[in-house]
């Protein structure tokens, strides 16, 4: 298996393992990711009692800020600084960019996003959402997934 992706997703619920579950059937009903296998790492995943999860969280918005930033900029080079120039976007390399910069603003996970907001079905924390983590931490939990799909070899071993 070869690992594809890595999520930090925001989750609430009474327990680490109430939060995996609710994970784990949110990417069983998907159709935007799939993946052969998903870990739920717990030495990775933290609770908001716990002292770095404010730290950890901040850390994960903001890599998808700095995603969002980086798609904005090759849209730019790829566009121009009109939107105007959207309307001639190539398909390939530049309309992939695009509908990728799409799925963060419109909150649709993508195996390029790093931090998921599975309570609001977004990519950002909104203030609300900060204001119940910090009323109720021992109900919200930043969980780490390792997502892995077969390689085309195992593929075929696995199809036997």
């Amino acid at each position: 298996m070869k690992r594809l992706a890595e999520h930090k997703v925001l989750v609430a619920g009474d327990s680490f393992e109430h939060c995996r579950d609710q994970v784990e059937k949110f990417f069983a009903l998907t159709s935007l990711v799939i993946y052969d296998c998903i870990e739920t790492r717990r030495e990775f995943s933290r609770c908001a009692l716990e002292p770095s999860f404010a730290t950890e969280l901040a850390a994960a918005e903001e890599r998808n800020r700095i995603m969002v930033a980086s798609l904005v900029g090759e849209l730019e080079k790829l566009a121009g600084d009109r939107l105007a120039g959207l309307r001639d976007l190539p398909q390939g390399y530049a309309s992939k960019t695009l509908h990728i910069l799409s799925h963060f603003l419109d909150g649709f996970i993508g195996i390029d996003s790093f931090f998921y907001n599975l309570l609001d079905d977004s990519h950002w924390l909104p203030a609300p959402t900060r204001q119940r983590i910090v009323d109720q931490p021992g109900q919200h939990w930043l969980l780490h997934l390792d997502c892995y799909s077969a390689t085309p070899e195992e593929a075929g071993i696995l199809r036997l």
